[in-house]
């Protein structure tokens, strides 16, 4: 399995991880304790017509709070065995932030302090987690981010890098213009070779000097 080893915050994800499990377990035995209440005969007066619902939304705070603590341990397992994509993590975090912010405007209509304290709580962790991983998925995509199955090229031949250097044996022609050494009749002074002089009235045909 591919390995994704990307800059995850410990910071971050430690301090969302505690606080939304611990939130979660209240949340959970509080929906237990109220579905308890409501299975008792005592208070079918009190609940009326809404015990239904007054159950249904129990359960339903049960089975959100549970997925959130199956999410949580699911990313700690992937990123502590560093096979947590970066989407995943980010789809994960958006889930959390619409759930919670969905349930934080519920408890702000209901007008129940407790539960928007404990919403805000669960929102503002999931949203921190989210800003991390807008920010690793954007590094990603724009490749200004190290990490995944990325792997810095060697170097066996111990050549300096951002230089080229020509392959061996290459027939690649060079002006002598590109030399730094003076020439001379075209050819390096430090050679000492110099053409022959033809001796005057005459010409050269072939490899045989004519004489005039």
């Amino acid at each position: 399995m591919a390995k994704h080893d990307y800059p995850y915050k410990k910071s971050i994800n430690l301090t969302a991880w505690i606080l939304q499990f611990l939130v979660c377990f209240v949340l959970l035995g509080a929906s237990a304790w109220l579905l308890w209440l409501a299975d008792q005969h005592d208070y079918d007066d009190v609940l009326g017509e809404y015990h239904g619902l007054f159950t249904a939304g129990a359960g339903l705070q049960i089975a959100i709070a549970g997925s959130n603590i199956v999410m949580n341990i699911i990313e700690i397992v992937l990123i502590a065995k560093k096979q947590m994509p970066p989407a995943l993590f980010l789809t994960s975090a958006c889930t959390k932030t619409a759930v919670w912010g969905v349930i934080f405007i519920l408890n702000l209509i209901s007008v129940s302090i407790l539960a928007v304290i404990l919403a805000i709580i669960l929102l503002a962790t999931s949203l921190l987690q989210l800003i991390h991983a807008a920010i690793i998925v954007h590094r990603k995509r724009r490749g200004t981010l190290r990490g995944g199955n990325y792997t810095p090229a060697l170097n066996p031949s111990g050549l300096e890098e951002g230089i080229h250097y020509p392959p061996a044996g290459s027939t690649e022609y060079k002006s002598p213009a590109a030399s730094s050494q003076p020439l001379q009749y075209g050819y390096p002074m430090e050679s000492g070779y110099a053409p022959q002089q033809q001796p005057v009235g005459s010409y050269e045909l072939g490899n045989r000097t004519q004489h005039v």
